[in-house]
């Protein structure tokens, strides 16, 4: 499988997962000629995305969409809430499927399994796509960590995961009090340290029942999301490298960028 993530942040979000000669996207937050210019630069075929799935109806998580899918003829899948949700002009003349939060959708030869994440939009969604004993987890927008979540990204090969926020930045900043709240509430942002408790919680779960290398299978933390008023891509590096730096890591740990791709990240069955 491969792994793209395209763009991370408040401007824009979109990341490609291919297998074999087929792909998705999850989300699209750009303009065409911006996607366009991010796919050249990470050597992606626009081509070979048979589907788009939106995690939530926020804008810089859709805002592109419509005119990926008329350029492309790409249909998009979105739960019955989220469309209710949106202007309908966004996605006209755009095959649209419909799903519920916690269906398992089989798209080309990837399946997507789809969970509820708590974050402050209509009906928002984790996704975990499998493919070939392989499994990649795209976690973000979500305001705490619940048992549930913790059951559905268990164990991925490669898990993208917001880290949206350093605490005292976010308080000492100059958001309005309001807007404050909203991202450090249950249904808003994890910052750097609840991001650390989940993956600290995957990699040591109640029955204990992990590889040797004493973080199962993941060998790719990919830390997304980033907040450009509130968070710093070297402190998150920071923050994380120091808090899991142990003999026994399997995982290497890339921070994606609201301005270019992430690196193209290729998953080989073992």
């Amino acid at each position: 499988m491969i792994f793209c993530n395209l763009g991370s942040g408040s401007k824009g979000n979109c990341t490609y997962v291919r297998n074999r000669e087929r792909a998705l996207l999850i989300d699209q937050g750009f303009s065409l000629k911006n996607l366009h210019s991010r796919m050249e630069i990470s050597g992606i075929d626009g081509q070979t995305v048979g589907a788009i799935i939106l995690t939530h109806e926020h804008s810089d998580h859709l805002k592109g969409v419509g005119i990926f899918a008329r350029h492309y003829g790409t249909p998009v899948y979105i739960t019955g809430q989220t469309l209710k949700s949106i202007n309908p002009e966004l996605l006209n003349k755009v095959t649209v499927r419909t799903f519920n939060t916690g269906d398992e959708l089989q798209i080309e030869d990837l399946k997507v399994k789809t969970f509820h994440i708590p974050h402050d939009a209509a009906d928002p969604v984790g996704i975990v796509v499998s493919a070939e004993n392989l499994k990649i987890v795209v976690v973000t927008d979500l305001g705490s960590v619940i048992e549930s979540v913790l059951v559905h990204i268990a164990d991925p090969d490669l898990l993208f995961l917001e880290a949206n926020h350093d605490l005292t930045m976010l308080i000492n900043g100059p958001y309005p009090l309001a807007i404050k709240q909203r991202i450090k509430g249950r249904n808003g942002h994890l910052s750097n340290v609840q991001s650390l408790e989940l993956l600290q919680r995957l990699s040591h779960p109640p029955d204990q029942t992990l590889n040797q290398d004493g973080n199962g299978r993941l060998k790719h933390l990919i830390l997304g999301h980033l907040s450009e008023i509130n968070n710093h891509p070297e402190i998150v590096r920071e923050f994380f490298e120091k808090n899991t730096e142990t003999p026994r890591r399997s995982f290497q740990i890339e921070i994606a960028d609201q301005y270019r791709p992430t690196p193209v990240i290729e998953l080989l069955v073992n």
